[in-house]
């Protein structure tokens, strides 16, 4: 079976294993309020180059999500996002159910711009409707693609002339620092936005994300609002352990991705060279192409990936999503077998 179903498959790299198995003696305090935590927090400040960041660990996607993108926000305030935003259609709701709406706007690549922006908000005024606050974007997209820093650049511009804040969903964030489609670097993220994730769970660790909050306005409250929607753990450390080792690694937080990118590009070559047209150009390690449902149930007998929607046709979308383990003996299995 060739697996290639998502990037979050197996337990972790090797270094974090021994890491936690190095820390089996030791006790901590817990909530993240013990020296692994605080080295990781200043191993991502220098990273990121910006000393004034507040740092949190969280233990999924979905709650710094629900943290990252509800913060600061009034009951009446809503988040602008793209139709195929992950906060929209894959999160059961959960920014729904803290009484916050989103508000979607369709896009063709799974990214926002300044156009798609300003033609949303001249929908807004009349008193009863909502009044957006957040704009949400997450690199890479639901769809693979990735954000350039003049887009991010020019989309924080945007918000900071009309109010908004600017939150980076960044789960998948490695993959898109890695892409030759990008020129954007871990350094320039503070200076771009108001808030966004450094995502593990995706990147090769057991499980973990860093919120990075820039701007003071969210800061306040912020561990107390952790602590409320379930994303305080008690044993913290274990996070703080995890992006330690990774961020004290040389070139650690970005190592896996860059293999993952290299079997992605080898798997959308050989599809392309054996006629097989990509749904959505490669820019990251997750590969898109259209399939009958004929040919999904029969590859599926050999492998593992994802339909993630129908085209006009009525022919479904299946998504391969390469990870820091894809060998070039799987990919090319995969290429030979469709």
């Amino acid at each position: 079976m060739y697996f290639f179903l998502n990037d979050y498959n197996d337990i972790c790299i090797p270094e974090i294993l021994d890491a936690l198995k190095g820390a089996l003696d030791e006790r901590n305090p817990g909530y993240s309020f013990d020296t692994h935590t605080e080295n990781a927090i200043c191993l991502i400040k220098n990273a990121i180059q910006y000393k004034n960041a507040e740092i949190h660990f969280v233990p999924g996607g979905t709650s710094a999500n629900i943290l990252g993108a509800t913060a600061g926000l009034r009951p009446e305030e809503s988040i602008l996002s793209a139709t195929s935003g992950h906060i929209e259609g894959h999160e059961a709701g959960s920014i729904e159910a803290t009484g916050v709406k989103i508000e979607t706007i369709p896009t063709i690549d799974g990214k926002l711009t300044v156009e798609l922006l300003e033609n949303k908000l001249s929908d807004f005024g009349p008193e009863f409707m909502t009044v957006p606050r957040t704009v949400y974007i997450s690199n890479t997209s639901e769809l693979g693609t990735i954000y350039t820093k003049e887009e991010i650049e020019s989309i924080y511009n945007f918000c900071k002339l009309n109010g908004l804040y600017l939150f980076i969903d960044g789960a998948r964030m490695a993959a898109a620092l890695v892409s030759e489609k990008a020129n954007l670097k871990l350094e320039d993220l503070p200076r771009i936005c108001d808030s966004f994730t450094l995502g593990g769970t995706k990147n090769g660790m057991l499980l973990g994300e860093a919120i990075v909050i820039v701007n003071d306005e969210l800061k306040r409250g912020f561990i107390n609002l952790k602590k409320q929607k379930g994303a305080m753990l008690a044993k913290g450390f274990v996070t703080g352990i995890m992006f330690e080792t990774v961020f004290a690694m040389e070139d650690g937080y970005l190592k896996g991705a860059r293999h993952a990118h290299k079997m992605a590009e080898k798997l959308a070559k050989g599809l392309e060279e054996k006629g097989i047209e990509l749904y959505q150009e490669f820019q990251s390690n997750q590969i898109f192409i259209e399939r009958t449902k004929t040919e999904v149930e029969e590859l599926r007998k050999v492998a593992a990936f994802e339909v993630t929607g129908k085209t006009e046709a009525g022919n479904d979308v299946i998504r391969f999503v390469t990870t820091y383990r894809t060998t070039e003996e799987e990919v090319e299995g995969l290429i030979e077998i469709i």
